[in-house]
Protein backbone atom coordinates (compact mmCIF):
# COMPACT_ATOMS: atom_id res chain seq x y z
CA UNK A 1 0.00 0.00 0.00
CA UNK A 2 1.33 3.42 -0.94
CA UNK A 3 -0.21 5.37 1.96
CA UNK A 4 1.94 6.35 4.94
CA UNK A 5 1.05 7.47 8.45
CA UNK A 6 1.09 11.20 9.05
CA UNK A 7 3.64 12.48 11.54
CA UNK A 8 2.20 13.77 14.81
CA UNK A 9 2.57 17.42 15.67
CA UNK A 10 3.03 19.11 19.04
CA UNK A 11 0.07 18.77 21.40
CA UNK A 12 -1.73 21.44 23.38
CA UNK A 13 -0.24 24.42 21.56
CA UNK A 14 -2.10 27.70 22.10
CA UNK A 15 -0.90 31.00 20.64
CA UNK A 16 -2.61 34.30 21.45
CA UNK A 17 -5.65 32.36 22.67
CA UNK A 18 -5.83 30.43 19.40
CA UNK A 19 -5.53 26.65 19.06
CA UNK A 20 -2.96 25.21 16.69
CA UNK A 21 -5.51 22.61 15.58
CA UNK A 22 -9.26 22.19 15.72
CA UNK A 23 -11.52 19.34 14.64
CA UNK A 24 -14.78 20.15 12.83
CA UNK A 25 -17.65 17.74 13.41
CA UNK A 26 -20.98 17.81 11.52
CA UNK A 27 -22.41 14.64 13.06
CA UNK A 28 -21.97 10.88 12.91
CA UNK A 29 -23.97 10.01 9.78
CA UNK A 30 -21.91 7.51 7.76
CA UNK A 31 -22.18 5.08 4.86
CA UNK A 32 -20.68 2.34 7.05
CA UNK A 33 -21.74 0.88 10.40
CA UNK A 34 -18.50 -0.34 11.98
CA UNK A 35 -18.37 -1.94 15.43
CA UNK A 36 -15.16 -0.10 16.34
CA UNK A 37 -16.35 3.39 15.38
CA UNK A 38 -15.50 5.91 18.10
CA UNK A 39 -18.31 8.28 17.04
CA UNK A 40 -21.03 5.61 16.65
CA UNK A 41 -21.06 6.23 12.89
CA UNK A 42 -24.08 4.81 11.08
CA UNK A 43 -26.35 5.57 8.09
CA UNK A 44 -29.00 6.48 10.68
CA UNK A 45 -26.71 8.94 12.44
CA UNK A 46 -27.31 12.67 12.85
CA UNK A 47 -25.90 15.39 10.60
CA UNK A 48 -25.99 19.19 10.67
CA UNK A 49 -24.43 21.33 7.95
CA UNK A 50 -21.62 23.81 8.40
CA UNK A 51 -22.85 27.39 8.50
CA UNK A 52 -21.19 30.80 8.34
CA UNK A 53 -21.75 31.19 12.10
CA UNK A 54 -20.00 27.88 12.80
CA UNK A 55 -17.07 28.69 10.51
CA UNK A 56 -16.70 32.22 11.85
CA UNK A 57 -16.29 30.69 15.31
CA UNK A 58 -13.71 28.34 13.80
CA UNK A 59 -11.78 31.26 12.33
CA UNK A 60 -11.82 33.02 15.71
CA UNK A 61 -10.49 29.94 17.53
CA UNK A 62 -7.69 28.47 15.39
CA UNK A 63 -4.34 29.87 14.25
CA UNK A 64 -4.94 31.37 10.83
CA UNK A 65 -1.34 31.20 9.62
CA UNK A 66 0.45 28.23 8.07
CA UNK A 67 0.95 26.46 11.41
CA UNK A 68 -2.80 26.15 11.95
CA UNK A 69 -4.73 23.03 11.00
CA UNK A 70 -8.42 22.16 10.63
CA UNK A 71 -9.57 18.56 10.56
CA UNK A 72 -12.92 17.63 9.01
CA UNK A 73 -14.15 14.35 10.44
CA UNK A 74 -17.27 12.73 11.85
CA UNK A 75 -19.33 9.96 10.34
CA UNK A 76 -18.17 10.49 6.74
CA UNK A 77 -17.37 13.96 5.32
CA UNK A 78 -17.95 12.92 1.70
CA UNK A 79 -21.67 12.30 2.27
CA UNK A 80 -22.36 16.03 1.96
CA UNK A 81 -19.67 17.04 -0.48
CA UNK A 82 -21.33 20.31 -1.52
CA UNK A 83 -21.45 21.63 2.04
CA UNK A 84 -17.86 20.57 2.72
CA UNK A 85 -16.70 22.20 -0.53
CA UNK A 86 -18.46 25.38 0.52
CA UNK A 87 -16.88 25.23 3.98
CA UNK A 88 -13.35 24.85 2.58
CA UNK A 89 -13.91 27.78 0.20
CA UNK A 90 -15.35 29.93 3.01
CA UNK A 91 -12.38 29.26 5.29
CA UNK A 92 -9.91 30.18 2.54
CA UNK A 93 -11.83 33.30 1.52
CA UNK A 94 -11.80 34.48 5.12
CA UNK A 95 -8.09 34.14 5.72
CA UNK A 96 -7.31 30.63 6.91
CA UNK A 97 -3.91 29.71 5.44
CA UNK A 98 -3.15 26.51 7.36
CA UNK A 99 -3.58 22.84 6.55
CA UNK A 100 -6.95 21.16 6.08
CA UNK A 101 -7.33 17.40 6.60
CA UNK A 102 -10.34 15.30 5.56
CA UNK A 103 -10.75 12.14 7.65
CA UNK A 104 -12.58 9.67 5.44
CA UNK A 105 -13.28 5.98 4.92
CA UNK A 106 -12.41 6.56 1.24
CA UNK A 107 -15.39 4.67 -0.14
CA UNK A 108 -16.66 7.69 -2.09
CA UNK A 109 -13.27 8.21 -3.69
CA UNK A 110 -14.41 10.57 -6.43
CA UNK A 111 -15.98 12.94 -3.91
CA UNK A 112 -12.93 12.78 -1.66
CA UNK A 113 -10.62 13.65 -4.53
CA UNK A 114 -12.95 16.50 -5.49
CA UNK A 115 -12.52 17.93 -1.99
CA UNK A 116 -8.73 17.69 -2.20
CA UNK A 117 -8.63 19.38 -5.58
CA UNK A 118 -10.94 22.22 -4.55
CA UNK A 119 -8.49 23.97 -2.22
CA UNK A 120 -7.03 27.06 -3.96
CA UNK A 121 -3.95 26.79 -1.73
CA UNK A 122 -3.47 23.10 -2.51
CA UNK A 123 -3.09 22.30 1.18
CA UNK A 124 -6.05 19.99 1.76
CA UNK A 125 -5.10 16.36 2.32
CA UNK A 126 -6.90 13.18 3.37
CA UNK A 127 -6.42 10.61 6.10
CA UNK A 128 -7.97 7.18 5.56
CA UNK A 129 -9.33 4.88 8.23
CA UNK A 130 -6.72 2.16 8.76
CA UNK A 131 -9.12 -0.77 9.09
CA UNK A 132 -11.25 0.13 6.07
CA UNK A 133 -8.25 0.92 3.88
CA UNK A 134 -6.42 -2.33 4.72
CA UNK A 135 -9.26 -4.73 5.51
CA UNK A 136 -7.58 -5.47 8.84
CA UNK A 137 -10.44 -5.74 11.33
CA UNK A 138 -13.18 -4.50 8.98
CA UNK A 139 -14.50 -5.10 5.46
CA UNK A 140 -12.16 -3.31 3.08
CA UNK A 141 -13.31 -0.46 0.89
CA UNK A 142 -14.14 -1.34 -2.75
CA UNK A 143 -11.03 -2.02 -4.80
CA UNK A 144 -12.14 0.54 -7.37
CA UNK A 145 -12.04 3.26 -4.71
CA UNK A 146 -8.73 2.05 -3.30
CA UNK A 147 -7.06 2.06 -6.73
CA UNK A 148 -8.22 5.63 -7.45
CA UNK A 149 -6.86 6.85 -4.14
CA UNK A 150 -3.58 4.98 -4.56
CA UNK A 151 -3.13 6.46 -8.03
CA UNK A 152 -3.74 9.98 -6.68
CA UNK A 153 -1.23 9.48 -3.88
CA UNK A 154 1.40 8.23 -6.33
CA UNK A 155 0.90 11.37 -8.43
CA UNK A 156 0.69 13.66 -5.39
CA UNK A 157 2.94 12.21 -2.64
CA UNK A 158 1.72 13.13 0.82
CA UNK A 159 -1.81 14.00 -0.29
CA UNK A 160 -3.42 10.91 1.25
CA UNK A 161 -2.21 9.38 4.51
CA UNK A 162 -3.44 6.38 6.47
CA UNK A 163 -4.59 6.53 10.08
CA UNK A 164 -2.82 4.80 12.94
CA UNK A 165 -3.54 1.11 13.59
CA UNK A 166 -4.05 1.54 17.33
CA UNK A 167 -7.28 0.29 18.88
CA UNK A 168 -9.15 3.03 20.71
CA UNK A 169 -11.57 1.83 23.38
CA UNK A 170 -14.13 4.55 22.88
CA UNK A 171 -17.52 4.96 21.29
CA UNK A 172 -19.09 1.59 20.60
CA UNK A 173 -16.11 -0.28 22.05
CA UNK A 174 -13.65 -2.79 20.65
CA UNK A 175 -15.16 -6.11 21.78
CA UNK A 176 -16.49 -7.17 18.34
CA UNK A 177 -13.34 -5.96 16.57
CA UNK A 178 -11.65 -8.84 14.72
CA UNK A 179 -8.21 -7.18 14.56
CA UNK A 180 -7.85 -6.79 18.31
CA UNK A 181 -5.20 -9.46 18.84
CA UNK A 182 -2.71 -8.06 16.33
CA UNK A 183 -3.16 -4.31 16.82
CA UNK A 184 -1.61 -2.05 19.47
CA UNK A 185 -3.76 -0.47 22.15
CA UNK A 186 -3.39 3.03 23.50
CA UNK A 187 -1.68 3.07 26.93
CA UNK A 188 -2.53 4.84 30.17
CA UNK A 189 -1.66 8.23 28.74
CA UNK A 190 -4.32 10.17 26.85
CA UNK A 191 -3.06 11.25 23.40
CA UNK A 192 -3.96 14.88 24.21
CA UNK A 193 -5.84 15.51 20.96
CA UNK A 194 -7.01 18.98 20.04
CA UNK A 195 -10.68 19.81 20.69
CA UNK A 196 -13.73 19.75 18.46
CA UNK A 197 -16.24 22.35 17.31
CA UNK A 198 -19.54 20.64 16.54
CA UNK A 199 -21.99 22.11 14.07
CA UNK A 200 -24.48 22.47 16.94
CA UNK A 201 -22.17 25.20 18.23
CA UNK A 202 -20.55 23.30 21.12
CA UNK A 203 -16.82 22.98 21.78
CA UNK A 204 -15.94 19.47 22.99
CA UNK A 205 -12.60 18.45 24.48
CA UNK A 206 -12.10 15.08 22.75
CA UNK A 207 -12.60 13.93 19.13
CA UNK A 208 -12.81 10.28 20.23
CA UNK A 209 -15.45 10.88 22.91
CA UNK A 210 -17.39 13.41 20.83
CA UNK A 211 -20.74 11.65 21.32
CA UNK A 212 -20.22 11.63 25.09
CA UNK A 213 -22.05 14.62 26.63
CA UNK A 214 -20.45 14.35 30.07
CA UNK A 215 -19.55 17.72 31.67
CA UNK A 216 -15.88 16.68 31.69
CA UNK A 217 -15.66 17.51 27.96
CA UNK A 218 -17.73 20.70 27.67
CA UNK A 219 -15.38 23.59 26.83
CA UNK A 220 -18.03 26.14 25.89
CA UNK A 221 -19.97 27.26 22.85
CA UNK A 222 -19.65 29.68 19.95
CA UNK A 223 -21.36 32.24 22.19
CA UNK A 224 -18.34 32.22 24.52
CA UNK A 225 -15.22 34.27 23.96
CA UNK A 226 -12.47 32.28 22.16
CA UNK A 227 -10.09 32.85 25.06
CA UNK A 228 -12.58 31.18 27.40
CA UNK A 229 -12.61 28.06 25.22
CA UNK A 230 -8.82 27.88 24.93
CA UNK A 231 -8.40 28.42 28.67
CA UNK A 232 -10.90 25.64 29.33
CA UNK A 233 -8.98 23.38 26.95
CA UNK A 234 -5.76 24.08 28.87
CA UNK A 235 -7.63 23.28 32.08
CA UNK A 236 -8.83 20.01 30.53
CA UNK A 237 -5.27 18.97 29.60
CA UNK A 238 -4.11 19.70 33.14
CA UNK A 239 -7.02 17.59 34.45
CA UNK A 240 -5.96 14.76 32.13
CA UNK A 241 -2.43 14.85 33.56
CA UNK A 242 -3.31 15.29 37.23
CA UNK A 243 -6.60 13.39 37.65
CA UNK A 244 -7.30 11.18 34.66
CA UNK A 245 -3.88 9.63 34.04
CA UNK A 246 -3.16 8.80 37.71
CA UNK A 247 -6.53 7.01 37.81
CA UNK A 248 -5.70 5.08 34.62
CA UNK A 249 -2.34 4.02 36.05
CA UNK A 250 -3.76 3.07 39.45
CA UNK A 251 -6.43 0.88 37.82
CA UNK A 252 -4.22 -0.33 34.94
CA UNK A 253 -6.64 0.91 32.29
CA UNK A 254 -6.08 2.39 28.84
CA UNK A 255 -6.80 6.12 28.82
CA UNK A 256 -9.82 5.88 26.54
CA UNK A 257 -11.32 3.09 28.64
CA UNK A 258 -11.40 5.45 31.61
CA UNK A 259 -13.49 7.95 29.65
CA UNK A 260 -15.67 5.25 28.12
CA UNK A 261 -16.43 3.22 31.24
CA UNK A 262 -15.17 4.93 34.41
CA UNK A 263 -15.63 8.66 33.86
CA UNK A 264 -18.38 9.04 36.48
CA UNK A 265 -15.79 8.16 39.13
CA UNK A 266 -13.73 11.26 38.28
CA UNK A 267 -14.66 14.87 39.16
CA UNK A 268 -15.03 17.16 36.11
CA UNK A 269 -12.36 19.76 35.38
CA UNK A 270 -13.01 23.16 36.96
CA UNK A 271 -13.79 25.14 33.83
CA UNK A 272 -14.13 28.91 33.83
Amino acid sequence: MVFKERESRNKGVVENNRLMELHLYPGNRCNRDCDFCTVFGTPKGWAMEYTAEHLDATLASVMLHEQGALKFYGGEPTLNTENTLWAIAYLREHGFAGAIVIYSNGIKADQLLQLLASDPLGKTTASLNYSIATGDGAPQMPMSSLRKLEAYEKENPGAIAIGHPDIVDSGRGIDPFTGEETRPKVNHRCPHCYPVLKTDGQFHACPFAIENNAPHFQLGSIRDRPETVTQNFTTFLNWIDTVHEPYAIAHDLPACTVCWKNLEELPPPEFG
